[in-house]
């Protein structure tokens, strides 16, 4: 039986449109006192092909190979918000990007070494078409399940072999039935992914509001291992996480912290990697917002559960 852990994954911080620089990488692994497992990068179609001379600069380097697992999250559009209709889920049904997607399949061949795929993250916004999300190809479920297979039915074509399928919803909504039917099937996924942020309070009566570990990830977590005849027995990755510093309204991040690390490794072993949203965005997400709170995730990544990169001779 294979041991529990869970490996050590970030999105540093690096501007979207291009991958993290070494020294990006560096300085995230220093300021937390481990090595990265694995790399968070987001990548729209408009950004190009797979990135391979800038990806071999920053994980191949004095004759290593660092072993940092590539997760792309791979975005069928321009950026251009929820109204962004150029890469549409009909046209990649109509295969009208099937040159681009075939040569993003041969590069992620020719890379070898594993590389996740985070493609058309957040699907579900409210299973509602007529309320607009964040993202084109959200609440379009029969769109999203058909395109989701062409593409993967392209990379298997190409043998992409070492390439990892990702499908990764919001931790809310939870509905059971929403799940299933924006699922693309067993044989198209090899991970499960939840995204899922604390946004902190607002001093304003109703959401957002604090909201712990267990508030944030116990129902999807529990829909996702409960329901295997749905979904499975796939691994499990926390895709984005994060929580905000703190501010006049409440809210301990120093706390949330520690307490999202003795969840993970006490209550939610199948939840094989997480991945931190290391920006100032919307809010504050950096884990070292205040000394306390990077004090506090450096104590919960000296468990030896949280597992970096074992750098390889080349």
């Amino acid at each position: 039986m294979k041991k529990a852990h869970c490996e050590i994954g970030a999105f540093v911080g690096n501007p979207n449109y291009r991958p993290p620089k070494a020294q990006e990488i560096r300085e995230y692994e220093q300021l937390i006192c481990r090595h990265l497992h694995t790399i968070l990068i987001f990548w729209a179609w408009e950004d190009g092909n797979f990135p391979i001379v800038d990806l071999k600069d920053i994980l191949y380097h004095d004759g290593y190979n660092t072993g940092i697992i590539l997760h792309i999250t791979w975005e069928p559009w321009q950026r251009g918000g929820v109204e962004d209709k150029f890469y549409s889920l009909e046209s990649i049904i109509k295969a009208e990007h099937d040159d681009y997607i075939t040569q993003f399949a041969r590069d992620c061949r020719d890379w070898k070494d594993i590389i996740r795929l985070r493609f058309a993250h957040e699907m579900i916004h409210d299973n509602n078409p007529d309320t607009p999300g964040w993202y084109p190809w959200q609440d379009k479920p029969e769109e999203y399940t058909r395109a989701w297979r062409h593409v993967h039915e392209i990379f298997k074509k190409e043998k992409a072999e070492n390439v990892e399928f990702v499908w990764a919803p919001l931790n809310y909504p939870v509905w059971l039935d929403a799940f299933e039917k924006y699922y693309p099937g067993l044989d198209y996924v090899e991970w499960l992914g939840i995204d899922g942020y604390n946004w902190g309070e607002d001093g304003q009566p109703g959401w957002p509001y604090n909201q712990n570990f267990m508030d944030l990830f116990y129902p999807i977590y529990h829909a996702f291992i409960d329901h295997p005849e749905i979904f499975g027995n796939k691994r499990i990755m926390l895709s984005e996480i994060a929580t905000p510093k703190d501010n006049q309204f409440g809210g301990n991040k120093s706390a949330w912290i520690l307490d999202m690390f003795e969840r993970i490794k006490k209550d939610y072993t199948k939840i094989e990697a997480f991945y931190w949203f290391n920006a100032k965005k919307e809010k504050d997400w950096r884990i070292n917002s205040t000394e306390l709170s990077l004090a506090s995730f450096r104590e919960g990544l000296a468990n030896k559960y949280f597992t970096s990169h074992h750098v390889k001779k080349r």
